[in-house]
């Protein structure tokens, strides 16, 4: 039986998930597990996405769903897209970020997606907490550094969310407040 101090954190954990989410209500719409909700890149089929996805992820020690997520959300499968900022490609690497990262065409799907996989990977291992990362990701590690946390950039706030929240739809085929009230329910919270 869950103690006091479980159900409140769990609570307390539960709001939070919630008050991120509510910056991105259309992805809080129910989908069938691991269902893609973006264009395949000309020249690609989804078998192959998901082939270049699970390989990355593999190679990176990340959940595949997790390395969709952020796909999604960075340029919606267009492997051609290019940021205001400057960012490209699938996972919408930065150039300078990229040269780090050795990658040659950051408009090659599998290239884009591999790059994006390490320094995602690179940025948990630096930051060991999956919401820093995505910040570190989105505006960059010196800014979660400076700011102790994800930084108060309303996009990048709003970019964890969607990251996070995509990420548990795919997971589960529902949105977030589905996801929280399981596992409320299942902590006996609630009753």
């Amino acid at each position: 039986m869950p103690t006091y101090r479980t159900k409140r954190v769990l609570l307390l954990a539960a709001g939070a998930l919630l008050y991120l989410a509510a910056a991105c209500p259309i992805l809080a719409a129910e989908h069938t597990p691991g269902e893609f909700d973006f264009r395949v890149p000309k020249g690609s089929t989804t078998a192959q996405m998901k082939v270049w996805i699970r390989e990355s992820s593999a190679r990176h020690g990340l959940d595949p769903f997790l390395v969709q997520a952020l796909m999604e959300v960075e340029s919606g499968g267009d492997a051609s897209a290019v940021s205001p900022k400057g960012a490209q490609g699938l996972m919408q690497i930065m150039p300078q970020t990229g040269k780090g990262l050795n990658l040659g065409d950051p408009f090659d799907p599998s290239a884009n997606i591999e790059a994006g996989s390490r320094y995602l990977s690179q940025q948990l291992k630096s930051f060991g907490d999956l919401r820093l990362a995505l910040a570190a990701y989105n505006a960059g590690p010196e800014s979660v550094r400076k700011y102790a946390g994800i930084p108060p950039f309303p996009e990048t706030q709003r970019y964890v969310a969607a990251v996070a929240n995509r990420f548990i739809v795919l997971k589960t085929g529902k949105g977030m407040d589905a996801f929280v009230k399981k596992a409320l329910e299942n902590a006996g919270v609630g009753k």
